[in-house]
């Protein structure tokens, strides 16, 4: 009995000494998050090493197969927070939804556009774009849109080519390997994959700064990143700060770990091909993940002349949509980070 009285008024001073600090105002948070493509691996990391656990927080994830369909289980209410393309923010302002995103997981797309077999044939140059079949994650998410970038710098009409969603994963690669496709904008490891196996042969590579400069004519473009609406940040600043706390740990850790152990960190039903190949997809991406978690205005920028230059409804209100208001570094700054 004195035992059990004991374990309980440990328990109330350790919830007191919680608020007292600032405590949680939620502990189980919904995530809706893509698939578990290896540019989202900072959160894929803070989830299996247990970061959030540490933080005080019971995540309970569920997988989209693309950004848009996110969005609406985080303004549907079955989503507390998002984990997905910073442009969701610059594309929900449009439409008078107000998100912001708090932590930054990749500094470029980490994209690739690559022409597969089928479509090699006919391809000369990127204006050989126009009345190809080209597979993007899903029509309207992050991977059409730079699509739609990278064909209107080169003076291809965005409606001269078809767009078939084909996932990030295994549904693009049997769609490259089938000859469904005559291109695909994918993402590691997927793209490593098929290019090992000579199924696809890359002409936009946005995985660096020089790539992405290239490609869409910027060398700064936010993309992964952790968002949600600035009602439940503002109502929950403690438990959005815990969640930017274990996302910089994942940060800090995959700034630090071999290719090695980051694969042997995650479950091995993210590994797609033989694990040399996978360790070799990992080493591709390295150069894409954030540092420090932080934004910048001019990175931000960048993302919506993208949308605005492939979105009309976009481009119609983009000087009216408050760039500086869809993403803040308070928490970022604010972080206490332990190590990996």
């Amino acid at each position: 009995m004195k035992k059990w009285l004991l374990g309980c008024c440990m328990g109330l001073l350790s919830i007191v000494a919680a608020y007292a600090q600032g405590g949680l105002e939620k502990t189980h948070l919904a995530i809706a998050s893509t698939g578990s493509v290896i540019s989202y691996y900072p959160f894929e990391i803070a989830l299996a090493k247990g970061y959030f656990k540490d933080e005080g927080l019971d995540v309970e994830r569920s997988m989209y197969p693309g950004g848009p369909q996110t969005m609406q289980a985080l303004l549907g209410g079955s989503a507390d927070i998002v984990v997905s393309a910073y442009s969701n923010t610059l594309t929900m302002a449009a439409k008078h939804q107000h998100l912001q995103a708090f932590v930054l997981m990749i500094k470029y797309p980490a994209f690739v556009l690559g022409i597969s077999r089928a479509g090699q044939a006919k391809y000369k140059s990127l204006q050989s774009l126009a009345g190809m079949n080209i597979g993007v994650t899903s029509p309207g998410s992050s991977t059409n849109m730079i699509l739609n970038s990278i064909a209107q710098r080169n003076g291809v009409d965005v409606k001269s080519y078809s767009v078939i969603g084909v996932g990030a994963q295994a549904g693009a690669a049997a769609a490259v390997e089938d000859g469904r496709l005559d291109a695909l904008v994918g993402i590691d490891p997927v793209i490593t994959m098929l290019t090992n196996s000579n199924q696809l042969k890359v002409v936009a590579d946005l995985r660096t700064g020089p790539g992405t400069m290239a490609a869409i004519g910027s060398a700064t473009y936010p993309e992964g990143s952790v968002m949600s609406t600035t009602e439940f940040i503002k109502k929950n600043p403690h438990t959005v700060q815990a969640v930017v706390n274990a996302m910089l740990r994942a940060e800090k850790f995959l700034q630090t770990a071999s290719a090695a152990q980051i694969a042997d960190a995650l479950p091995k039903s993210y590994q797609v091909g033989d694990r040399a190949l996978y360790l070799q997809a990992i080493e591709h991406t390295r150069t894409v993940y954030s540092e420090d978690g932080r934004y910048d205005l001019k990175g931000a920028q960048a993302v919506l002349k993208v949308l605005a230059g492939s979105d009309p409804s976009i481009a119609a209100v983009q000087n009216q949509i408050d760039v500086p208001a869809t993403f803040t570094n308070q928490f970022v700054d604010a972080a206490t980070v332990k190590q990996p």
